[in-house]
C-alpha cells in the first residue's frame, strides 16, 4: 500500500515543481524521544523519495510551551511552508493543549489543531485527518473486515493522537466501537468479542494470540524502542497464528502513516497552487 501511495505522491509533487511549487514540511521535535527520532528520520527519508523536503526544527527537551508557540507561529504567514507538524510524544512538562492551536491551522497536516479535532468528532469538515488514524483507516480499507459497518471493533488507548481520532473515524463508517483504555476494568471480554482490534498504548507486547477472536483483523500502532529494538503492542509472533489479518512493528502502520502525513502535505501546496490560480483569474478578469 505504501509503495502505491508513494507513485501517487511523485507524480503529484512532480505535478506542483513544474509549477514552481515546492512542497515542504516542517517538522517541530522537541527533546530526543527514541521513537520519534527514528520516526522523523523515516519521514525524512520517504520525503526524499516523494519529491517534498522535509525539514526537522530541532528544539532542547527544556523547552517551554511559550518558545514552542512562538517556534510554530513563525509559519503562519512562510508561503514556501505547506506543512507544520509538531511531533509527539512531548516531554512530560508539556502539555498539547496549551500548544496546539498554535499551529497554522492551513497548514496542519496531522490534525492536531483544536479546529481540525473539532471537526474530526463532529463527523465533516476537517482540513486534514491526522495521519496515523488515516493510515489505519486506509489498512482497514484492505483488510477482511472492510466495510466496516456492523462490525465490532475495539481500540486500546484513547489519546487525542491516535485512539480517540481512530475511535471517532470507525464510528463514521457505522462500526459499533468499544474504546478501552489504562482505568479500564479489564479489556477482555471486549477484545476477544471483536471483529476489530486496533491498539495504540504504548506496551509492548499488551497483546497476544490468545487475548483475539480468531479471524480477527488487528492494527498494531504501537511502537517502543527496547534493548534498542522497535516493538509493538502485540506479541506478533502469537497473534500472527490467530489474527485473520494482522500489522507488524515495524513495517506495519509506521509506512502507511509517512504516505498518509506528506499526501497532507501535497493537499497543501495543492491547495496554495488553487489559489495562485484564482488570484491570477482574478486579475484577468479586471
Amino acid at each position: 500500500m505504501a509503495t502505491d501511495l508513494r507513485a501517487e505522491l511523485v507524480a503529484r509533487s512532480s505535478a506542483l515543481r513544474e509549477a514552481g511549487i515546492h512542497p515542504r514540511l516542517v517538522v517541530t521535535l522537541v527533546g530526543e524521544d527514541e521513537s520519534s527520532l527514528a520516526y522523523v528520520r523515516n519521514l525524512v527519508k520517504t520525503g526524499e523519495r516523494v519529491g517534498i523536503t522535509v525539514h526537522v526544527d530541532e528544539l532542547p527537551e527544556k523547552s517551554t510551551a511559550s518558545t514552542i508557540r512562538e517556534r510554530l507561529e513563525r509559519f503562519h504567514n512562510d508561503e514556501s511552508v505547506h506543512g507544520v507538524m509538531l511531533q509527539q510524544p512531548l516531554p512530560p512538562h508539556l502539555s498539547i493543549r496549551t500548544i496546539a492551536d498554535s499551529i497554522p491551522i492551513h497548514k496542519d497536516v496531522d490534525g492536531t489543531h483544536p479546529t481540525n479535532q473539532g471537526h474530526l468528532a463532529f463527523g465533516s469538515g476537517a482540513e486534514f485527518v491526522p495521519a496515523t488514524p488515516a493510515a489505519v483507516m486506509l489498512l482497514l480499507e484492505r483488510s477482511p473486515h472492510w466495510p466496516l459497518a456492523g462490525r465490532h471493533a475495539v481500540m486500546i488507548g484513547r489519546s487525542v493522537v491516535v485512539g480517540a481520532p481512530v475511535a471517532m473515524l470507525m464510528l463514521s463508517q457505522d462500526a459499533t466501537v468499544t474504546v478501552l483504555h489504562k482505568e479500564s476494568a479489564s479489556l477482555q471480554p471486549y477484545v476477544r468479542m471483536a471483529d476489530i482490534v486496533v491498539v495504540a498504548t504504548g506496551v509492548p507486547g499488551l497483546i497476544g494470540g490468545a487475548d483475539i477472536a480468531p479471524g480477527a483483523t488487528v492494527i498494531d500502532v504501537g511502537t517502543t524502542v527496547v534493548d534498542g529494538v522497535l516493538r509493538g503492542d502485540v506479541d506478533f509472533e502469537s497473534a500472527v497464528e490467530v489474527a485473520g489479518a494482522i500489522t507488524p512493528v515495524p513495517g506495519g502502520v509506521g509506512p502507511v502513516t509517512n504516505v498518509a502525513l506528506l499526501r497532507n502535505v501535497i493537499k497543501g501546496a495543492s491547495g496554495l497552487r488553487q489559489a495562485q490560480d484564482d488570484k491570477v483569474g482574478l486579475s484577468a478578469t479586471k
